[in-house]
């Protein structure tokens, strides 16, 4: 189940990585932010039907 406390660590997350791929010059910082985001976002996805469905 999707609870506040980790509702709340994803949405400031996005802007955390986003400022960390705008910062660093590393070479392929944003694909790996662009997955992390992707990640994320299908796992909170996953939670809201998991607790949706099959609560």
């Amino acid at each position: 189940m999707l609870t506040p406390k980790f509702a709340w660590f994803v949405l400031a997350s996005y802007p955390i990585l986003l400022l960390i791929s705008l910062l660093l010059p590393i070479k392929h910082i944003k694909v790996i932010v662009f997955t992390i985001l992707l990640a994320e976002t299908l796992l909170v996805i996953a939670l809201y039907f998991k607790g949706k469905y099959f609560s």
